[in-house]
C-alpha cells in the first residue's frame, strides 16, 4: 500500500467518472490496453478487484465504491500543487492552455492570439475551441473565455462585456419572406430542443424551425448559405457581408463573456500577459459584440483587417 501509483488511481477513477475504460482511453488520451493494464496492476497491488468485469461491462465492487472520495483527494492535491509549481514559474516561456467556444474562437480570438504569439516566441499555445466547459481546476486549460453569468468561485477574471443577439437572413431571403412566408424556414440550436423560440412567436409566428444545428456556429453557416432565418451573435451576423437584420426584432441580450482563470494561477506571469493583451484588443471589438455596429462589414474598421 505505501508505493500505490498515483496515475493508476488517476485511471481508476477516470474509469469511475466515464462509465468504462474505452471512454476513460478517449479523456486521457490512451489506448483502452494502458487503462486495462494501469487498473489490473492497482487490483493486483490492494490484493481485491475493484471492478467486476460482465458482458454488459464493468460493475464497480463495494472496495471500489468506497475508494472513490480518496482517490478524488489525492487528486485535487495533485492538481493544487501542479497549480502552484505552474504559479511559480514566472519566466514569459512555456505553454498556455487556452479554451474558448467554438466561433467566438475561431472568429475573433485567433487573430489576437497571432498578434500575441509573434511578441511572445518563446510561449506556446494550446488551443482548445469546444462549447462544453472545460475544468480549470483540473489543469484542462489555464485561461478560458467563457459565456456565462455565474462563474466558478474559484476562478477569477474579468467580465468582458455581454453578447447581443438578433434575427438574420439573407437579403433574397428576407425578399422571399415578404412575397410568401410559408415559403420560409427558420434554423435553430438543437439544445433548445423542439419548443419554438420565442423571436419566431412574438415576431415572425409563420416561419416553421425546419433545420437544427448542434453548434452556434453551425446555424451561422446554415443561415449564411441561405438555409434559413436564425437568431445570432451580432458579433457574427453585423461582421457577415451575406447576411441582414430582420427589420423590427429588437437585441436580445445572451449571456457576458468572461476572461476566467483559477486562482492560483492569477499571478503566473506568461498567463497574465496573455490575459491583459488579450482584453485590452478585445475591448476594442465590444461594440460589435453588444450590438452596436449594424452591418459592421460595411465599415471602414472591417476593411481594415481584411
Amino acid at each position: 500500500m505505501k508505493n500505490i501509483d498515483w496515475n493508476d488511481l488517476n485511471y481508476f477513477l477516470t474509469t469511475v467518472q466515464n462509465g468504462s475504460m474505452a471512454a476513460a482511453a478517449k479523456q486521457l488520451k490512451v489506448n483502452h490496453t494502458t487503462v486495462s493494464r494501469r487498473i489490473s496492476a492497482l487490483e493486483q497491488q490492494l490484493g481485491s478487484p475493484l471492478f467486476e468485469r460482465t458482458a454488459t461491462g464493468l460493475s464497480i465492487t463495494p472496495l471500489g465504491e468506497s475508494m472513490i472520495p480518496y482517490a478524488e483527494n489525492m487528486r485535487d492535491s495533485v492538481n493544487a500543487m501542479d497549480r502552484l509549481v505552474t504559479a511559480d514559474k514566472q519566466e514569459l516561456a512555456g505553454t498556455i492552455k487556452v479554451t474558448a467556444i467554438d466561433m467566438f474562437g475561431r472568429r475573433v480570438l485567433a487573430p489576437v492570439l497571432k498578434e500575441f504569439l509573434d511578441l511572445y516566441p518563446n510561449i506556446d499555445l494550446e488551443l482548445i475551441l469546444q462549447d462544453e466547459n472545460v475544468d480549470l481546476s483540473a489543469r484542462e486549460a489555464d485561461l478560458a473565455f467563457r459565456a456565462t453569468d455565474n462563474p466558478a468561485p474559484d476562478l477569477v477574471g474579468k467580465r468582458l462585456g455581454r453578447f447581443a443577439m438578433t434575427v438574420y437572413c439573407t437579403q433574397e431571403l428576407w425578399e422571399q419572406y415578404q412575397q410568401d412566408p410559408s415559403s420560409v424556414y427558420a434554423i435553430d440550436w438543437t439544445e433548445n430542443g423542439p419548443s419554438t423560440p420565442d423571436w419566431i412567436e412574438d415576431y415572425m409566428p409563420k416561419l416553421r424551425v425546419r433545420h437544427y444545428c448542434s453548434t452556434f456556429n453551425g446555424v451561422y453557416e446554415l443561415a449564411r448559405a441561405g438555409c434559413g432565418v436564425a437568431r445570432l451573435p451580432c458579433g457574427l451576423g453585423d461582421s457577415t457581408p451575406e447576411l441582414m437584420r430582420v427589420p423590427g426584432i429588437p437585441l436580445y441580450q445572451g449571456m457576458g463573456l468572461w476572461v476566467l482563470s483559477h486562482i492560483d494561477l492569477r499571478n503566473t506571469a506568461r498567463i497574465k500577459v496573455l490575459r491583459d493583451f488579450v482584453v485590452e484588443r478585445l475591448e476594442k471589438e465590444l461594440p460589435l459584440m453588444e450590438g452596436q455596429c449594424e452591418n459592421y462589414w460595411q465599415s471602414q474598421d472591417y476593411h481594415r483587417q481584411l
